[in-house]
């Protein structure tokens, strides 16, 4: 189930642009994976993507790769519920390209001289976080956790 979950939170992951990202998961390791046969995907208010078209793909992931792992879905008296959360945030980044050339002539007291310049570019970007949970509904506690 374990992996199940990862697979799934993976291929969300490869549903979204971001190409460099850091992909954490933790687990209950109480918790008894091997007795998962059914999920239910639910979406709470605050857990919903800005972007509408890209939280469709990701949900259609999950619950693709939930499937072809083995659990089926259902609408009601699931063993876990499944849900997505998602944040970005503007950044910027800056890049600095420096070139120069200098000189000296002219022994100890000598004259030095030189030219340079420097260029500094600002990109902005949009940095987003997907958090994948599962949780246990007969406890109403989370057992699974995966974010990228």
């Amino acid at each position: 189930m374990r992996k199940i979950l990862g697979l799934a939170f993976i291929l969300a992951l490869v549903a979204t642009p971001a190409l460099a990202q850091k992909v954490t998961i933790d687990y209950s390791h109480e918790f008894d994976f091997k007795s998962v046969k059914t999920f239910q995907y639910v979406t709470f208010e605050e857990s919903k993507v800005a972007n509408p078209l890209m939280a469709e793909r990701v949900v259609n992931r999950v619950r693709e790769a939930l499937t072809k792992g083995g659990l089926q879905e259902v609408t009601e008296n699931p063993d876990i519920y499944v849900t997505c959360h998602g944040t970005t945030e503007e950044r910027t980044s800056y890049n600095t390209t420096s070139f120069g050339y200098g000189g000296y002539w002219g022994g100890w007291y000598g004259w030095g001289g030189g030219m340079g310049t420097t260029t500094i570019n600002a990109y902005d970007y949009t940095e987003g976080t997907l958090i994948l949970d599962a949780s246990d509904a007969a406890e109403k506690k989370l057992v699974w956790r995966g974010s990228g």
